[in-house]
Formats: C-alpha cells, structure tokens, sequence
C-alpha cells in the first residue's frame, strides 16, 4: 500500500523535480543553452562546464544545425538532446515526398527575405485576377518569348532602345506614329508602297 502511495504522488511532481530525482545519483542532469561546437549528421557537439557533450537534435523543424548555433539542451549521463533553438544561422529545409500546398482561404501569403528569393522548377506557374510587379531593376533573359495580349498593351516611358540583330517585322491594321521633334529613317535602301 505504501508503494502504490508513493506512486500516486511522484505523478505529481514537477519536470524539474523528475528531473533532480535520477535513478543514478551521479548523473547529475541539464536544462539550459549551449553552443554548438561541431555538428555530425543528426548529433552535435555541445559546450558544457564538465567539457563537450553529443546531443542528438530533436527539433521540431528540419533545421540543419552550424557551429556557433545557441540551442536549448537537455540531457542527463551520455543521454543529451537538441530540443530549442535559440539564436542560429543554419538553413531550414521543408522536404516532402509529394505535393506541399500553403494556402490561406481567408488571408494573405507573404514571403520575404532579406537576400533574396529564388524559385526553380521545370514549370512555373502564376494565376491571377491582377498581377503587379514593382522593382528598382528589372532584367529579363529567355530564349522564346511569346506574348499573347486580347485587349491593349499601353506603355508610358522615358526613353526606348530596340535592338534587333535580325528581322523586324510589323503588321498593324494601321500603325499612327507621331513625334514633336525630327524623325530620322536611316538604311541602306527605303522601299515605300
């Protein structure tokens, strides 16, 4: 009866009691931040007052731990875990054997970095009712470009260059060209009508 009473009551205890209480007296137990020292696959080297420790990482996020990481361990003997990050600079990297949708029905989707964004794939696809786009620089390279426009294309610029190494070719119903200043045409010959 009274080991049944003593069970009842350790349920009760703390994580910081469960912890103090070690089976082991000698173990003496950890929880608090560390620095990573060196990192092996999925186990890391810790900095600890006794000297290094191996730490299995058991983050909740796929985050490739680097040297110099601040995490959050835990561990008791030779049994040490990974289970925070504090202050990294590692990659984290979202992998899936299928499909991954991000959708917000009800919201917004907004990513931003401070280096910059990259999107890669055999397609890439953007659907909307309207798109904009608003950059300092735009550069665009592509080996076949084909525009399909049903209504209108209006432009207003400061300036415009075209060059073209080959043909240029223009077919309008009628094309209406208008300058406040001189027109220059310029070429070998000038054929009109």
């Amino acid at each position: 009866m009274a080991t049944a009473q003593h069970d009842f009551a350790n349920s009760y205890l703390t994580v910081d009691e469960l912890l103090r209480e070690s089976p082991e007296p000698a173990a003496a137990s950890f929880f608090g931040p560390a620095h990573i020292l060196a990192v092996e696959g999925r186990t890391v080297l810790l900095t600890h007052d006794d000297g290094p420790r191996r730490a299995r990482l058991a983050l909740a996020q796929s985050y490739r731990a680097v040297a110099g990481d601040e995490v959050l361990a835990i561990g008791r003997g030779d049994d040490w875990y990974v289970i925070g990050l504090l202050q990294g600079a590692g990659e984290t990297v979202l992998t899936a054997p299928g499909d991954i949708t991000i959708a917000a029905p009800a919201g917004r989707v907004a990513i931003m970095a401070r280096d910059g964004v990259s999107l890669q794939g055999s397609l890439v696809e953007i659907v909307a009712e309207k798109l904009e786009f608003t950059a300092r620089h735009a550069f665009e390279r592509f080996t076949d470009l084909t525009q399909w426009v049903t209504d209108a294309v209006h432009k207003r610029l400061g300036r415009e260059r075209t060059h073209v190494e080959g043909d240029y070719d223009l077919k309008a119903g009628r094309i209406t060209e208008l300058a406040d200043d001189d027109v220059s045409i310029d070429g070998r010959r000038i054929n009109l009508g």
